[in-house]
């Protein structure tokens, strides 16, 4: 069941989460997404944002394991895609973060990314941090079900600093000589023994849910033309004969499917709410962020249809065609390009003729 890609390699978003257990008994729950830009670069509201790593943000909780409580949250926004400057009237991606806090005491369960989609969704907030916590709480739903399973033949405690869970998502984006989008999309579910009970590393391995997704998507609809899918559940028993289960068959109704606004609810609709499918669900649901981080990176296209459309003049400040500042986020779609914000404001407003230099 391996899904080869095919293209010139775009981007790679990285997301994980590991679980570790504290001296108090709570469980340290660190996420960290990392988005990697490899081919062009794209203009911003003043500068040009070059490739490499583009965002680096973090979220470190702090969990009751026993009520599933969320008792302290923290936040870290090392890169992000603007920062403060005169043209965003001294706003910054991460002055939406302290929202977050409004979930401090809240229970982590099925119903929290609705919850967490209310505090901190749309215009409210951050959609790269907002998309973290979402795998976090799925992430961490799922730890509490396996870790609760396993207390039950478990023989010895875990220690303070170990790890018990992990989980890593991945999306690679390619584009294929047809300008057409693939999207490799890897999510694997590692859950551990308490190390006291194991002698060797390969029988600390007491669950582990991969999934494997390649997707095809056509441009300008943003289309879904074709979707593989794959999933593997084993264990240090099972290691050696656990097989790939192909799943493309169940998500056949997603092909012609626009990554636009409602992808999620289709989603839902299509694989359900049972947690066993949690893992796969999870790793459907990176396919439309995941895409908007790869087109930033073909934005060149765009940048020469202006050109060729509009003139030279649309890619200057001096002329009367719209800026290349107009490329951003959707409206609304976060805190920086709300509708009401200066971003906004600034792509929908003519530049002002540059005036020449003494």
């Amino acid at each position: 069941m391996e899904f080869t890609a095919h293209g010139h390699p775009l981007h790679t978003r990285s997301l994980t989460l590991v679980v570790t257990k504290r001296e108090d008994g709570r469980w340290r729950a660190r996420g960290d997404v990392i988005d990697l830009r490899k081919s062009s670069f794209v203009p911003m509201q003043d500068d040009l944002q070059p490739s490499g790593i583009v965002h680096q943000m973090s979220i470190e909780a702090s969990v009751d394991p026993a009520s599933r409580r969320l008792e302290a949250l923290q936040t870290e926004q090392p890169f992000v895609a603007i920062e403060p400057s005169e043209t965003s009237g001294g706003e910054c991606c991460r002055d939406p973060a302290p929202r977050l806090q409004a979930l401090v005491g809240d229970t982590l369960d099925a119903g929290f990314a609705k919850r967490l989609n209310g505090v901190f969704g749309g215009r409210l907030g951050c959609s790269h941090l907002l998309t973290l916590f979402r795998l976090m709480a799925s992430g961490l739903v799922r730890a509490f079900e396996l870790e609760s399973a396993l207390s039950l033949e478990s023989r010895r405690a875990r220690r303070p600093g170990e790890r018990l869970f992990r989980r890593a998502a991945f999306v690679d984006g390619f584009q294929r000589p047809d300008e057409s989008l693939e999207l490799a999309v890897q999510l694997s579910d590692l859950h551990t023994r308490p190390a006291a009970e194991v002698e060797l590393p390969l029988e600390r391995l007491a669950d582990q849910f991969e999934v494997r997704l390649l997707a095809k998507v056509q441009q300008p609809a943003f289309a879904i033309s074709e979707l593989r899918a794959a999933v593997r559940r084993r264990s240090a028993r099972t290691f050696s004969d656990a097989e790939w289960q192909d799943a493309s068959a169940r998500l056949g109704e997603l092909e012609g499917s626009s990554l636009g606004a409602g992808f999620a609810r289709t989603l839902f609709e299509v694989v359900g709410r049972d947690p066993v499918d949690a893992p796969l669900l999870d790793a459907l649901l990176q396919i439309a962020p995941g895409h908007i981080q790869v087109l930033a990176a073909i934005s060149e296209r765009w940048l020469h249809a202006i050109a060729s459309g509009a003139g030279a003049a649309a890619l200057r400040s001096d002329g009367d065609a719209p800026a290349v500042a107009a490329l951003g986020g959707m409206p609304d779609s976060c805190y920086m390009w709300r509708s009401d914000g200066p971003l906004h404001a600034i792509r929908s407003t003519p530049p002002r003729p540059r005036r020449s230099q003494p």
